[in-house]
Order: C-alpha cells, then sequence, then structure tokens
C-alpha cells in the first residue's frame, strides 16, 4: 500500500498521514482504482491526430498574364485581327470599349484594385474577357483559368453583375417589345432583303425554297 501511497500522493496530491490505519488504507483503495480507471479512459479516449491537409498555393501572376492578354487582344499589328477579336470574344473591339466603359461607369466591382495582400487584382479588361469568353463560346469558366488566371467563383460573379448591369442599363433600349413603327420598319428592311412578310425569324416559309428537305 506504499506504493499507492506514492502514487496517489505524487499523481493527485493526495496524502494519506496514518500509514498504520488499515481502515484509511481499505477506504483509500477504491478511489485510488477509480483514479486509476480514470486515467486509462482519458488515455483511451485521447482523439487520433489527423494529417493537416495543406492548402495548394498556384501562382497566378496576374500582372504578366494581364500584359500577355492586353498585347493579345487590344495591340492593333501584333495581336488578334478585328475578325478574329469578334471570333474570340462575339463582338467588336468598339463595343467591347463601349460596354467595358458603360461597366465602369455604373458598377465599381469591375474597377482594378488591390487584394488584402496588395497585389493588384484582376483588371477590367481580363474580367471582361473572362466573361465574353464564357457567354459567347459557351465555355466553362473552370477551363479559361489557365489564360485568364481567374478562379470559375470569380468568373460566374462578373457573369451575373455583367448581365444584371446590362440589363439594368439597356434593357429599356434594347429588351423592350417593338413599336409598331419598329414592325413597320423591320418588315420594310426584310422586304428590300428578298424576304416579304419575315419579321426576326429565319423559318418565315412565305419564301418558296426549291431544296426544302420534305424527306
Amino acid at each position: 500500500m506504499s506504493l499507492m501511497r506514492s502514487y496517489v500522493r505524487e499523481k493527485y496530491e493526495i496524502y494519506l498521514d496514518s500509514p498504520s490505519d488499515s481502515d484509511e488504507e481499505e477506504k483509500a483503495l477504491p478511489m485510488f482504482t477509480q483514479l486509476c480507471l480514470d486515467e486509462r479512459l482519458r488515455i483511451i479516449r485521447q482523439p487520433i491526430p489527423k494529417e493537416v491537409q495543406i492548402r495548394s498555393v498556384i501562382t497566378h501572376d496576374r500582372v504578366w498574364h494581364d500584359a500577355k492578354m492586353m498585347n493579345d487582344y487590344f495591340t492593333p499589328g501584333i495581336g488578334y485581327t478585328s475578325r478574329q477579336f469578334k471570333q474570340r470574344l462575339g463582338m467588336s473591339e468598339d463595343l467591347f470599349e463601349k460596354l467595358l466603359g458603360k461597366l465602369l461607369e455604373v458598377d465599381p466591382e469591375w474597377v482594378q484594385r488591390p487584394d488584402a495582400t496588395g497585389t493588384m487584382g484582376h483588371s477590367p479588361h481580363m474580367k471582361l474577357v473572362a466573361v465574353m469568353k464564357c457567354l459567347c463560346r459557351s465555355t466553362p469558366a473552370d477551363s479559361v483559368d489557365d489564360y485568364t488566371r481567374m478562379g470559375a467563383t470569380t468568373i460566374y460573379k462578373y457573369q451575373k453583375r455583367f448581365c444584371y448591369t446590362i440589363c439594368m442599363t439597356f434593357g429599356a433600349r434594347y429588351l423592350r417589345e417593338p413599336t409598331p413603327e419598329d414592325v413597320q420598319r423591320l418588315l420594310a428592311e426584310n422586304a428590300g432583303r428578298g424576304f416579304p412578310g419575315m419579321l426576326s425569324s429565319v423559318d418565315c416559309m412565305q419564301w418558296p425554297w426549291k431544296n426544302y428537305h420534305v424527306a
């Protein structure tokens, strides 16, 4: 029992001052047993340490890729031609600059700003190039990140802001129902092209087609 007294004294600072008193020892024995069981259970129930997952960090180097994009699309004589520009982004350079100017005027999110580390974020041109690549070419957002250096969630964010701003800014003019004057003008223009009675659909069948598929 002296070993039990020493253990209790050192581990739990409980002093059994009557070494000759067997009653005290008998009273202390259950307590000592319970303390040992609690200690073993505490050790058994300790959570197993898990491996810490370290997030992979990709060096985007936005400045270099932004300069490359400006050289590809907006440098005359070096980058893409006007036809190639329209094939890739679905619009001419003038319309692109017009839309970008309106976005910068209406929505401050399109302005280039530094992030929390002081590094400059994506330029307005890069943001709109990424949006138009996805909208005009039906390209998934995570398929252009190697060129634009923008994450898929960031591209989706600017897609939503682009659509909202365009609808709110140009909706009253371009997304309205045609007036009677518009209808007459469109009918006259299409009749002059050889499609009388056509308003806005190429499926109008008033025009005879000798090679029409009848099988």
